[in-house]
């Protein structure tokens, strides 16, 4: 199945190569065995189509921004910073209910921190928004509003640094060496 596949493929191919030229001035020549179908090209543009969606670019997190809110007693702490570590100054946060109303409007401090009395009891969801784009959400449902005073923190995803990193390579290059030394001390007995 999959060789005709692409036995037809690259017939496709060469049909369509082939009429910009390309193949006979390479001097060979065409074969008339071809599949000739008014499918043929409407075949290999939608191959081609799905070929380039399968190579798709990802959008980049350079620039994403974090957001973290948890309750304590009446109040809900939000803290924000961008995915290098900077905090986010003067970002807007917006607090909406369910439905979409505002409930709560502000802005962080220096440190990227915000902090509110709970407007109501239902669930809350917080946007943030850090100008040119970066925007990030956090909803607390109404199940932690109604907890006890002893709200916790939530422990925040640390990115690796260089530092990191290195250390990383330099553990695998090092085991790595570790393996052809008994590697070869057993090869000479």
């Amino acid at each position: 199945m999959f060789k005709t596949a692409f036995r037809i493929f690259v017939h496709l191919v060469f049909e369509f190569v082939s009429d910009f030229g390309f193949i006979r001035q390479l001097g060979r020549p065409m074969n008339p065995n071809i599949l000739k179908s008014n499918l043929a090209k409407p075949i290999f543009y939608l191959f081609l189509v799905v070929c380039l969606l399968w190579f798709r670019i990802e959008p980049a997190n350079a620039h994403r921004v974090n957001l973290f809110a948890w309750v304590e007693g009446d109040t809900v702490h939000v803290e924000s910073k961008f995915s290098g570590g900077k905090k986010v100054k003067a970002g807007k946060i917006i607090v909406t209910d369910p439905q979409g109303n505002k409930l709560v409007k502000g802005t962080t401090n220096e440190k990227g921190e915000f902090a509110f009395k709970i407007p109501k009891k239902t669930d809350l969801k917080i946007v943030l928004l850090a100008g040119t784009g970066h925007r990030a959400e956090w909803i607390i449902p109404v199940g932690e509003i109604d907890m006890p005073v002893a709200g916790k923190k939530p422990t925040q995803e640390k990115d690796p640094t260089v530092e990191d990193i290195v250390i990383g390579v330099g553990c695998i290059l090092g085991l790595a060496g570790i393996a052809a030394y008994i590697h070869r001390r057993r090869k000479k007995e």
